[in-house]
């Protein structure tokens, strides 16, 4: 093949030219420019991943209701609703959302037996921070009405990560303080 190059000084100079961009295995090194484009990328990617797995707002509603799943998603459907519903009652200066307990039961996805004996005890207790719940009504037609306090739930959550989700998740699993392995028989002693 013959170059259309005449001089051997243009051939020369041509090689050197070629010769720039390539690195033998040993000294192969990202030039700065595209390092720091390749980091930015990464750090974009990473905080894309962060953001599609940190916990959503169900596993903060469990964590918020003492850990129960029940009591979770019976806070995690206060909380929609809330926020989805555009026109709420009006009583003692306040907004409410009302509904018969079945109707609570079952849109949480939850037996009204579920729902009375584990669920609402639970918020009551867990979530008294930042929501009001308060049977209303007379008679059979009595129905339970929330209110939640939006400010005071931003206090709460910002101020609750004091327990990190992983010291969460184990205690989720039996791991960690007040999780201690006990004898089957209760009369037995530890050694």
């Amino acid at each position: 093949m013959t170059s259309p190059l005449h001089s051997p000084a243009a051939k020369a100079k041509m090689k050197k030219a070629l010769k720039v961009g390539t690195t033998s295995a040993k000294s192969a090194k990202t030039p700065a420019t595209k390092a720091s484009a390749l980091a930015k990328s990464l750090s974009k990617a990473e905080q894309a991943n962060a953001k599609w797995e940190r916990p959503n707002l169900n596993a903060l509603c469990r964590k918020l209701a003492g850990s129960d799943i029940k009591a979770g998603l019976f806070l995690f459907h206060i909380l929609y609703l809330w926020r989805n519903r555009k026109h709420k009652l009006q009583r003692h200066d306040k907004e409410w959302v009302a509904h018969k307990r079945e109707a609570w039961a079952a849109a949480s996805g939850l037996t009204v037996n579920e729902f009375t004996h584990c669920a609402l005890p639970r918020v009551r207790k867990n979530c008294i921070e930042f929501l009001e719940i308060r049977a209303m009504g007379n008679g059979s037609p009595k129905s339970l009405w929330v209110h939640v306090d939006e400010s005071a739930f931003k206090e709460v959550i910002n101020s609750n990560n004091e327990v990190s989700w992983d010291m969460f998740y184990a205690g989720l699993d039996g791991v960690g303080p007040g999780n201690e392995k006990k004898p089957a028989n209760a009369y037995k002693k530890d050694f």
